[in-house]
């Protein structure tokens, strides 16, 4: 699991999974709209809240990737 760190907030994030595809059965236009991109899972460390973003999204320089951080 790897961390990462938003640039802006400075809030940390363990990324969960990449490259996570969208299947949306209920709705085809949600689905067309956004059948050929990934997404990234990712929790934060701080509140443990889950969230979703586009791969390209979460790495177009707005997070950067932080080391582990000591266990206590």
């Amino acid at each position: 699991m790897t961390l990462w760190r938003h640039k802006r907030r400075g809030t940390v994030y363990a990324v969960l999974a990449e490259n996570i595809l969208l299947q949306c059965a209920t709705d085809e236009e949600v689905e067309q709209r956004f059948a050929n991109q990934s997404w990234v899972v990712y929790r934060s460390i701080d509140t443990g809240n889950t969230y979703v973003r586009l791969t390209a999204e979460f790495h177009d320089g707005r997070f950067e990737k932080v080391e582990r951080r000591e266990e206590s």
